[in-house]
């Protein structure tokens, strides 16, 4: 029995080495996730200190009576009427906390007002806890903040900034991978042939029936016994193996731009066009006709690439382009997802 599912495996693994040796491969591990194995999100409630006069105002009640409570706590008993406003402010500190990390290692974290600062450049984050969705915490944030230059072209932004390395873990966060001698791995983009196409490659590799293609996102591994004790290894194995992944033909269009994005090879069936002052015919002929007439595009091919290839050499203008593709896609002729940006 053994011998036949191998001779099974043998041949499909040389129909498909023939039928994919022109194809793009990609690693398993570029395709997919394991499951459980995530980032856990962190945040805190702190308080900056040190500010030139751009801290909360005498109106943030808030942070008012987030300085005295802190005060107090340290031994110094006031009030929050006692607060002298603008060198201090209230930040929200968010961080994302790695899988297996350590206790000891150190993340940087993100941290905003929440009031009315005007500015948190020169200001120390003060001791913080950060909790996760379940309020048990995960690190304490401290150190030094560091306002950076906004993306994009307008003005600097001084309210959210950055504390470089500025997190400690204090408790250790491990997912729980390989239960009961199973491993599953998620797509990151789900797709029912690529699915197949990994669960079989799996066990083209492996010389066993061991992965299984559960739905269109998911493939379930069952771990060989004698890799009961060694999983990073056989996860590490896995994620090796070279795919060919399969995905929707799909054209990508940005009006304001004028960006088109595709595959070369979507497909339009035979259609003729009338835009302006352009005739346009996809006829699906190898060759395209000389001297087709003025204004006249023969398109000598059957696909989005070779269409745009001729409007380009004509010159036709980004608008007038996209207005062309919409026009193809509208009559059922483009055989793709069309999708604006």
């Amino acid at each position: 029995m053994k011998t036949t599912k191998y001779l099974l495996l043998l041949t499909f693994a040389l129909l498909v080495a023939s039928a994919e040796t022109s194809a793009e491969t990609v690693r398993i591990k570029d395709l997919t996730n394991v499951r459980g194995v995530r980032s856990n999100f962190l945040n805190g409630i702190g308080l900056v200190v040190g500010l030139k006069a751009s801290g909360d105002s005498k109106k943030s009640l808030a942070t008012n009576k987030a300085i005295a409570s802190m005060m107090t706590r340290m031994g110094l008993n006031i009030s929050a009427d006692d607060i002298v406003a603008g060198n201090m402010a209230a930040v929200m500190i968010t961080a994302e906390l790695p899988p297996f990390s350590r206790i000891g290692d150190e993340i940087d974290v993100k941290v905003s007002a929440v009031g009315d600062a005007k500015s948190l450049a020169g200001g120390t984050l003060i001791l913080t806890p950060l909790r996760a969705g379940n309020s048990e915490v995960f690190a304490v944030a401290q150190g030094a903040v560091v306002v950076g230059q906004a993306s994009g072209s307008g003005p600097q932004v001084l309210t959210v900034a950055r504390v470089p390395q500025g997190a400690t873990i204090e408790k250790e966060f491990f997912p729980t991978i390989g239960a009961k001698g199973k491993l599953t791995l998620s797509l990151i983009i789900p797709d029912f042939t690529t699915a197949t196409r990994i669960a079989e490659s799996i066990n083209r590799q492996m010389k066993s029936f061991i992965a299984e293609a559960k739905d269109v996102g998911s493939i379930e591994i069952s771990i060989p016994e004698i890799y009961a004790d060694r999983l990073v290894e056989f996860i590490s194995e896995i994620e090796g193996i070279y795919v060919t992944p399969d995905h929707k033909s799909v054209v990508v269009m940005n009006e304001r731009t004028g960006t088109v994005v595709m595959g070369s090879g979507v497909v339009i069936a035979n259609v003729a066009i009338a835009h302006g002052d352009l005739s346009i015919k996809v006829e699906g002929k190898k060759e395209v006709a000389k001297n087709p007439g003025k204004n006249v595009v023969n398109v000598g091919g059957t696909t989005v690439g070779e269409l745009i290839e001729s409007l380009n050499a004509l010159g036709v203008k980004p608008a007038d382009l996209i207005g062309i593709v919409q026009s193809i896609h509208a009559a059922g002729a483009l055989k793709a997802d069309l999708r604006f940006l």
